[in-house]
């Protein structure tokens, strides 16, 4: 049903934070397969996604149609390192890829903030995170082949494509 791409570069420590909970939904048969695209990584990334039971591509050179093809599920959800998927998650992804034909095309997170942050950090953190997958991108592999072009980035892919917003959130752990 479902593949998860996660684009990374040194993100060891975020990785493992979040391979738990899609690993979990992978053993219960809602995620097909979990791919981690790197980018070159000089830590212990791809090792960390080795455990977890990841698929690891080396993204510095691989070809966007490759990385396409690399994935088992029929519908593609590209995440950030880090991410934590909040609310009914899987309940949101499915009934948007379950929508009458035609209704579902390419969607995107809620941005949650972290609860455990404080007021005065809540009131001064930029409310939207940088980058084309901060808040996700759901999309489905024909759509994701369809819109591929030779020598395309995967950070090419979401650029002129019509997104929805889940009923689901996202939160994104800040830089650093």
């Amino acid at each position: 049903m479902l593949s998860v791409l996660v684009p990374t570069h040194n993100h060891e420590d975020r990785l493992a934070q979040m391979l738990p909970d899609l690993v979990r939904h992978a053993v219960s048969g809602a995620i097909s397969d979990v791919i981690v695209l790197d980018n070159g990584s000089t830590d212990e990334t791809a090792r960390v996604g080795e455990i977890a039971g990841c698929t690891i591509i080396d993204a510095s050179g691989a070809d966007l149609t490759a990385m396409l093809d690399a994935a088992r599920g029929l519908w593609l959800l590209i995440l950030p390192p880090g991410a934590r998927l909040t609310g009914d998650w899987l309940g949101a992804v499915e009934s948007h890829i379950n929508a009458p034909t035609g209704a579902a095309g390419a969607a995107r997170f809620r941005v949650t903030r972290d609860p455990g942050q404080s007021l005065w950090a809540r009131l001064f953190t930029p409310r939207t995170k940088r980058g084309p997958f901060a808040r996700g991108f759901l999309i489905s592999k024909a759509q994701a082949q369809a819109l591929s072009r030779p020598g395309m980035a995967l950070d090419a892919l979401p650029r002129g494509v019509a997104v929805q917003t889940l009923r689901a959130g996202i939160f994104v752990p800040a830089s650093g």
